[in-house]
């Protein structure tokens, strides 16, 4: 999720900044092993989720969905290791996930790209394009959900014809279209003349 206009205090502060305090911060959660302090921590990154004047629409099917994950997740652990361990792997992968939606949803599309093609910059030396690769992970991320939509509208026209069941029914068009809507995206890419040669200095 990525938002585009957000005014929050969150919305100030550089994508830089951001992405590597939460990188620093995931990092350090995988140091801890006490639920006790895990507790806390998951608490702290909800109430910053909430401070960041998110819609609460926005996150209703992320939160749904992510909650049916990590419910699967901790039924998993608990029956392989032992319920302790769940519920602080648990507590791990929320606090990261409410801390990742603070900061996307805080960052706007242009914003992140810029990001994407900073940190890409060492790779012209190796003769990339730094602009290309950002580009690449910026539509990636755009067509996430957008393949989300196409496979609800598939889904929901097999379930009409009585094929809902089905999965060849269901995957055989969605890839299709998948394939389509990439082919669209190449056309347009090459109709406004974006160079797809390597970059060099």
């Amino acid at each position: 999720m990525i938002a585009s206009k957000n005014t929050s205090y969150l919305a100030r502060v550089k994508p830089g900044w951001k992405f590597g305090t939460l990188l620093v911060l995931s990092i350090g959660l995988y140091l801890i092993s006490s639920w006790q302090v895990l507790l806390p921590l998951f608490i702290l990154s909800a109430i910053l989720l909430l401070s960041v004047r998110v819609d609460l629409k926005q996150l209703r099917m992320p939160l749904f969905s992510l909650a049916m994950i990590l419910g699967i997740v901790f039924i998993l652990l608990g029956l392989q290791t032992d319920w302790a361990n769940a519920v602080v792997s648990v507590l791990r992968l929320l606090t990261m996930c409410l801390m990742a939606y603070a900061v996307s949803l805080t960052t706007s599309f242009d914003a992140m790209l810029e990001l994407f093609q900073q940190v890409a910059s060492p790779l012209r030396f190796l003769g990339a394009n730094p602009a290309q690769i950002a580009l690449g992970l910026s539509m990636t991320i755009r067509f996430i959900p957008e393949l989300k939509k196409v496979y609800l509208e598939v889904r929901e026209a097999q379930h009409a014809r009585g094929l809902g069941n089905n999965p060849l029914a269901v995957s055989v068009p969605l890839v299709i279209r998948s394939l389509k809507i990439a082919d669209e995206t190449a056309e347009a890419l090459d109709a406004r003349g974006y160079d797809s040669a390597p970059y060099r200095r």
